[in-house]
C-alpha cells in the first residue's frame, strides 16, 4: 500500500519590497536568535551570522562563524545572506557591509535594510512513497546539471517535490539550494515531465556510495503540473481509499 506522509517540499514565493515587512521579517530572525547563512562571491564556504538589531534603515550582524569570515566581513566583500525559520526561507543577493563597529571588544557589522528579499512559506503538502509496483519498473529523475548529468531512483513523491537516491562513485558537489534549470522525471506508462528543480537538501554516505536529496519543483509548464497533480491522485486514492 502507498504510504502518506506530510511534507513541507511545496513553498510559497515571492519579492517582497515592503521596507515595514522586511524589517518585520528580519526581526524574527532577531527575537528568535536564527542563524543567517552568509555565502561571499570569492569562496564557497558557508559562514553563519546573527542579528543584532534591525532598524527602518538598516540591520546589524554579530557573531561571524567561522571566524575567518571577519576578514572577508571587514573587505566589505559582497555576499548572499540565506535564512529559515519555522518554514520561513529567505534570501538576499548582493549585500555588503557598510559599517563596522565594536562594542564592549566584540565587533558587529552594519548593512542597509535589503530593498528587496526572496521569501519562501512552506506550505504543507503530502507526500507519497512510490509503490512497489512502480518502483519495480523504475522511477527515475535525471538533473541537467551544468558539469555532467546525474540520474537517481525517485523515493517519493509531492506535489511540490520529490526525494531521490542517487549512486554515484565520487562526490558531486551538490550545493543546498542549487538551481537545476532542466529535470526530467519519468515513471513508466504512468508519468514524464520536465522542470525547473531546486536541491533543498542532500546528505552523502560515503560508505554506500549513495546521495540522498530532498527536491523542489520549482517551475514547470503546465501541461507537465497538470499531469503530476493527475498522478498525485491517483496514488492518493491508493493511500486513502476513502
Amino acid at each position: 500500500m502507498t504510504q502518506a506522509q506530510v511534507s513541507d517540499d511545496f513553498i510559497a514565493s515571492q519579492f517582497l519590497t515592503d521596507r515595514a515587512a522586511i524589517e518585520r521579517l528580519f526581526r524574527l530572525f532577531r527575537d528568535q536568535c536564527a542563524a543567517l547563512q552568509l555565502r561571499f562571491g570569492r569562496t564557497r564556504d558557508e559562514y553563519s551570522a546573527r542579528v543584532l538589531e534591525v532598524t527602518s534603515t538598516q540591520m546589524l550582524i554579530e557573531d561571524i562563524r567561522p571566524r575567518t569570515g571577519m576578514r572577508l566581513m571587514r573587505d566589505r566583500e559582497l555576499f548572499t545572506l540565506t535564512g529559515r525559520l519555522d518554514g520561513i526561507y529567505v534570501r538576499v543577493d548582493e549585500a555588503r557591509v557598510t559599517e563596522i563597529a565594536v562594542d564592549r571588544g566584540v565587533p558587529y557589522f552594519a548593512l542597509p535594510l535589503p530593498t528587496q528579499v526572496l521569501f519562501q512559506q512552506r506550505r504543507r503538502a503530502a507526500r507519497f512513497r512510490l509503490p512497489l509496483s512502480v518502483t519495480k519498473d523504475g522511477a527515475w529523475i535525471m538533473l541537467h546539471r551544468a558539469d555532467r548529468p546525474l540520474s537517481g531512483h525517485l523515493l517519493d513523491i509531492s506535489a511540490g517535490g520529490c526525494r531521490v537516491i542517487f549512486d554515484v562513485k565520487s562526490d558531486p558537489q551538490i550545493l543546498q539550494d542549487e538551481v537545476v534549470e532542466r529535470s526530467q522525471i519519468e515513471i513508466p506508462n504512468l508519468l514524464k515531465l520536465s522542470a525547473r528543480t531546486i536541491i533543498r537538501h542532500h546528505s552523502l554516505n560515503k560508505q554506500t556510495g549513495q546521495l540522498t536529496c530532498g527536491i523542489e519543483f520549482f517551475e514547470m509548464p503546465v501541461s507537465d503540473r497538470r499531469r503530476l497533480e493527475q498522478f498525485i491522485g491517483k496514488i492518493a486514492k491508493l493511500a486513502d481509499p476513502t
